[in-house]
């Protein structure tokens, strides 16, 4: 369910009562944003309330970098709080008060609903809130803006969508996404679409003549090819297809997790012979199959020590995940709707039982850097990793 208009919902709804007017046949609990409901508070899991205490150093290098967090999942309405995200700008200041320079915020997602209308009433939900804002953001679309940004001392925004949906069926679609300050899209969402596999389908198959052109397309209008949640052979395709760097915004390595939303090591030395970057994200399910509670530095570390011996730190980057208000995943990932998306099992369910426990940049990445020197990096490596590494292939690929 995304972005139906409720007036539907509660007209002469039969399950309706007067305590709860958008209550369904099989859920007494259903909220007019979230049809699985369970009424459960997941806003003081153990994650939610972890405390990552981090040296001062580690505090100044990510402060003195270019702080990008390529990913910040807060599809609109799905994952912030009714009725209109009132969490928004806390969020927002707790991450330029850790030093977060840039964000890649996604306001949609084909998984939910690929409509182009749909996307565009989920951006809207954004721009109202920077709007609400001004001295504090600045959407960004080059690398230029992204200097302006920090001179200005603004948080720098751009947008990104889970899927090719939105374009519907023309791939000159895209420039029209890209001036409106979207910085990459993925090219599928664990299943098939008419671009290609998606990282859940057994058949892994190839990138189509559709998705080539979708490719020449962000290359042309200078949109970020995007590689998560993407098969093997997709990915790879797309790789060999684009003329420019190529990215997984937020994906973990398969030899640490082995898990259907990792990524292989052809792909991460794909993405690296491209000049792009592997950002890891900070889902517990994702980057531990021991689907944990709270997501250590030290789970974190594996894959980021690992990508680098294997493809140099040239090419390893930062996207959190982190969904603000984690109810609607949390119990959607639960029912039929999750293991649709996720189809592990119920592997992902379990972690929905969780909160589906994710560290906010804020709340890790100090730490982060502080792991990282313990182990022998450097603060030039630490720059690098935090942003450095976005922002070139960035200013490579945004026109």
């Amino acid at each position: 369910m995304s972005q139906k208009d409720t007036k539907s919902t509660t007209k002469a709804n039969p399950y309706a009562t007067k305590e709860n007017p958008y209550a369904t046949k099989d859920n007494p609990l259903a909220t007019q944003y979230n049809p699985y409901a369970t009424g459960t508070d997941y806003s003081k899991i153990p994650q939610r309330l972890h405390k990552y205490p981090s040296a001062d150093k580690a505090k100044k290098i990510v402060h003195d970098s270019i702080t990008i967090d390529t990913l910040f999942s807060g599809t609109w309405p799905e994952q912030w709080s009714p009725p209109e995200g009132p969490e928004f700008h806390d969020q927002m200041d707790r991450c330029i008060a850790a030093g977060v320079k840039v964000m890649g915020v996604c306001p949609s997602a084909d998984s939910l609903n690929p409509a182009a209308s749909v996307s565009l009433k989920a951006l809207q939900f954004y721009l109202k809130k920077i709007n609400e804002r001004r001295d504090t953001y600045k959407i960004v679309r080059t690398t230029k803006d992204i200097d302006d940004a920090i001179k200005e001392k603004k948080l720098g925004l751009y947008f990104t969508h889970q899927g090719t949906g939105h374009y519907e069926g023309d791939p000159d679609n895209v420039a029209i996404w890209r001036q409106l300050g979207y910085g990459y899209c993925l090219l599928a969402y664990n299943q098939r679409n008419p671009v290609g596999d998606g990282c859940f389908v057994k058949e892994n198959g190839p990138l189509t003549a559709y998705g080539k052109t979708v490719i020449e397309a962000y290359n042309r209008y200078g949109m970020l090819v995007d590689v998560s949640h993407t098969g093997e052979r997709t990915s790879l395709d797309a790789i060999e297809h684009s003329s420019q760097p190529v990215i997984s915004s937020h994906s973990v390595a398969m030899a640490i997790a082995k898990y259907q939303r990792s990524l292989e090591d052809s792909v991460i030395k794909a993405i690296a012979q491209s000049g792009g970057v592997c950002s890891i994200n900070s889902v517990g399910a994702f980057v531990d199959m021991s689907n944990p509670d709270i997501v250590t530095t030290d789970m974190l570390f594996r894959h980021i020590d690992y990508m680098v011996n294997l493809v140099g730190i040239d090419h390893v980057g930062y996207g959190s995940d982190f969904i603000p208000d984690v109810t609607f995943t949390s119990d959607g990932m639960q029912t039929p709707f999750g293991q649709a998306i996720f189809p592990d099992g119920g592997y992902t369910g379990k972690s929905g039982e969780k909160g589906f426990p994710t560290p906010a940049s804020y709340q890790i990445i100090a730490a982060l850097v502080d792991k990282l020197l313990e182990n022998g990096y450097s603060e030039e490596d630490c720059g690098k990793f935090l942003g450095g590494n976005i922002y070139r292939v960035m200013g490579q690929v945004w026109k």
